[in-house]
């Protein structure tokens, strides 16, 4: 994901990587508070890291039964002799 924070300049463009790291980045940002307010803010941050985890694997989760048969052909392609 470095390569894409060099190079593009408009967030638009960002893959889903750089987004979810912003949000994360946001949300980290600290400033002077009691410590019942950061803990609960430390805890909406947790919270917030697995959440963008798991939004950012379901899509592959999803797409991949039904794809799978094409990476199963393309090892097999390699092995074939003749």
């Amino acid at each position: 994901y470095f390569d894409a924070l060099i190079y593009l300049k408009s967030a638009e463009l960002f893959p889903l990587q750089l987004i979810l790291r912003s949000i994360i980045v946001l949300n980290n940002s600290a400033s002077s508070m009691d410590a019942m307010k950061m803990v609960e803010r430390q805890q909406l941050a947790e919270l917030l890291k697995y959440s963008l985890i798991v939004v950012a694997t379901l899509p592959v989760l999803i797409i991949y039964p039904f794809v799978q048969r094409f990476f199963v052909q393309g090892m097999l392609v390699g092995s074939v002799k003749g």
